[in-house]
């Protein structure tokens, strides 16, 4: 389930045949011109309809038509309605002139305490002078150490709030070139209270995307520049993939629904290291022990226990549906070709728009061996959770075609 079709189901959208659909519609269409010569009338709309009308601008309204400053006019003089503002669709809205660091300039919380210096402050003008006037410069350090401490300079109180305080739902799907895992670390401690995230067609996570293949020679070896290196895949080396949503999901620890549609990395979100995570032991008995407590280590990845227990759909779909039976029937016997070819026969027409019917040998095998790994992923995340005292919460994973129960 994407996250529109969680928004037009749960009533946040208008619907397509009202007055309030066409008007939202005409008015993403138009954005670049309305948000210039409107700009002083936008802010009067509901704040409501103001955030209807950014998950318009993400299907009707021109690639790269939001930037920060139109973004800035569309929810200014919120007021007291901030506090309504649940949910932010910005599919495909990432572009050069608004990007996760304009975002993050809208949800960061800056507090500089300035209760020290509060007794500095003066309503007497001479006296404010006398506080901030510049020592002058010593001539040597002996000097500067036999001088008396000028006064210290008062600094201004200063109270910065994030706008969405209640923001519960974001969507950066479709960031193209401008996802940034290092940004959005760097944005996860703002977005504790989200429930729902959707992070479709992001890139693999590394803190380093354009040094994939760059090394640098030493005198014995050759180093990477990234954390990630160019054979990853074929490798299966996820670690660094796992390590970045660990850090992510610490911070993100009230998620409940998260759509990864399109990511070719699912099997970072269970990933462990054999040599760094050895099967688990059993307990050392106590008269056997040394003294020394047993290490256990932590997860590579994210904790389905801890951080992220209360997610309970994941949404793994590849993104499209192979729909060439000739391809499917000459594969090896399998349990998914065999399920997929009765899915396609029972569904494959109601469901044409995830289909493609074009892509054949080579590119149906690999989207067999993806779901595989989307398969196994689910099973862990479930193993996980029942291995878990009292039981964890039961996670549905969504990979975008079922078969009916019959």
């Amino acid at each position: 389930m994407s996250y529109r079709r969680l928004t037009l189901d749960q009533g946040i959208l208008p619907p397509r045949r009202s007055l309030q659909h066409r008007c939202l519609r005409t008015f993403a269409e138009h954005w670049v011109e309305l948000s210039e010569y409107e700009q002083h009338y936008i802010p009067t709309l509901n704040i409501l309809m103001r955030g209807a009308l950014l998950s318009y601008l993400t299907i009707y309204g021109e690639e790269g038509c939001m930037d920060f400053a139109s973004f800035k006019i569309l929810f200014q003089n919120a007021g007291d309605g901030w506090g309504d503002v649940r949910f932010l669709d910005l599919t495909g809205l990432l572009n050069a002139d608004f990007t996760l660091k304009d975002l993050h300039k809208c949800l960061k919380r800056d507090i500089f305490s300035a209760t020290e210096r509060m007794g500095a402050l003066s309503t007497s003008d001479q006296k404010a002078k006398e506080t901030i006037k510049v020592a002058a410069v010593a001539e040597s350090w002996e000097d500067e150490l036999d001088s008396p401490s000028p006064p210290a300079s008062p600094l201004p109180a200063q109270l910065t709030t994030p706008l969405f305080t209640n923001l519960s739902r974001l969507s950066l799907a479709h960031a193209g070139k401008y996802a940034s895992w290092l940004e959005l670390l760097k944005l996860s401690p703002a977005l504790k209270k989200l429930t729902h995230l959707s992070l479709a067609y992001w890139p693999r996570p590394t803190l380093t995307p354009n040094s994939s293949s760059s090394s640098m020679v030493a005198k014995h070896t050759r180093l990477a520049f990234s954390g990630t290196s160019h054979y990853a895949d074929l490798d299966e080396d996820y670690e660094e993939a796992a390590n970045i949503l660990r850090r992510f999901s610490t911070n993100t620890y009230s998620l409940e629904w998260l759509d990864l549609e399109g990511c070719a990395w699912v099997k970072a979100l269970t990933w462990q290291n054999s040599l760094r995570h050895p099967p688990p032991r059993p307990p050392t008995p106590p008269d056997e022990m040394d003294g020394w407590a047993e290490l256990n280590p932590a997860p590579a990845g994210p904790d389905w226990n801890q951080a992220w227990q209360r997610i309970t759909y994941l949404n793994v779909f590849q993104g499209w549906i192979p729909g060439d039976m000739e391809s499917l029937q000459n594969m090896p016997g399998g349990v998914i070709p065999m399920q997929l070819m009765r899915w396609l026969r029972e569904h494959g027409e109601q469901e044409e728009s995830k289909v493609d019917r074009y892509e054949s040998g080579s590119g149906v095998s690999s989207w067999i061996e993806r779901e595989k790994v989307g398969r196994r992923v689910a099973e862990e995340i479930m193993a996980k959770r029942k291995a878990k005292e009292g039981k964890g919460r039961w996670c549905q994973v969504e990979f975008g075609w079922e078969l009916s129960s019959r």
